[in-house]
């Protein structure tokens, strides 16, 4: 007889439970995901998670098969922002006899250094020539690289977003004046920035990219640090990107994103959003914000 009451009292409670958490989805309009619409995250681990070094060794057997297709911005990482809103001061490719694996840009001495996509710290330490180091790997496997800077402030593992701040200019390492030497890697392979950023509108050259082992090669004439078959990867991508419906609009002094949504009868949030930018972010004189 109690075991039978209990079994009641069990039934009337699961279902007061299930009718309060259904009322409470409909009040607050809460969604709950199919298991089938839910978009796996690819593990960002996958290939070789070292907190101490860029890569494995010096000269690693590298051999890129097939080109590899790799997304920039997707629904669920949709921003980017430029690590520094500087111009490039020296490029990619042969510095006299050293292979230069980035691109530096200029800052001053305690400038914010932002991180240009979501991800994860990876390295974060002193490391030789680089100076004060910091190594995010994105959730598309793409890594960046940002050195010199005067302080670190964050750590390996830290889950990092698009703008955050990883740490401040300066000239640690081997640096002749404070810049950010910034690089973009795949694999731990370095590669041109020029194929990810536009650095005169300060936004991505296109939503995707696409590498081949040519990628991965040092151009040797030092007047054009992109090498032939980089060029016409970007010719490709800003053909790609004028042949859009969309317009481009070129801030000019006095521009702001409130004006700018005003002229085109759009929102400042649209703006945002199809830009990777923040309502807060600096407008530069000559960038190129798309307008939806």
């Amino acid at each position: 007889m109690k075991i039978c009451f209990l079994l009641i009292i069990l039934f009337v409670f699961s279902f007061s439970n299930a009718q309060i958490q259904q009322q409470v989805n409909e009040d607050y309009k809460i969604d709950i995901a199919d298991e089938n619409d839910v978009k796996e995250v690819p593990n960002i681990a996958d290939f070789r998670w070292d907190t101490l070094y860029l890569r494995t060794s010096r000269h690693p057997n590298f051999v890129l098969a097939d080109t590899e297709k790799i997304c920039l911005k997707s629904p669920q990482f949709p921003k980017f922002r430029i690590p520094v809103p500087g111009n490039p001061i020296s490029e990619f490719g042969w510095r006299g006899r050293r292979v230069h694996t980035g691109i530096d840009i200029k800052l001053n001495r305690g400038d914010s250094v932002y991180c240009a996509f979501d991800g994860i710290v990876r390295v974060s330490r002193y490391f030789s020539g680089y100076g004060n180091i910091v190594v995010v790997r994105h959730f598309n496997g793409i890594e960046t690289v940002y050195a010199h800077l005067s302080k670190r402030l964050v750590s390996v593992n830290d889950t990092v977003k698009c703008g955050h701040v990883l740490g401040l200019g300066g000239r640690t390492g081997r640096a002749t004046c404070d810049h950010l030497h910034f690089e973009t890697r795949y694999k731990e392979q370095p590669f041109n920035p020029r194929l990810i950023i536009d650095f005169n509108s300060k936004l991505l050259q296109n939503d995707t990219l696409f590498l081949t082992q040519q990628s991965f090669k040092f151009s040797k004439n030092k007047k054009n640090h992109i090498n032939t078959n980089q060029s016409a990867h970007l010719a490709q991508k800003s053909n790609a990107i004028n042949s859009s419906n969309g317009k481009v609009h070129v801030i000019q002094k006095g521009d702001t994103l409130f004006s700018l949504a005003r002229r085109y009868n759009t929102t400042v949030d649209q703006i945002c959003q199809i830009n990777g930018i923040e309502r807060n972010d600096i407008l530069h004189l000559g960038q190129k914000i798309k307008i939806p």
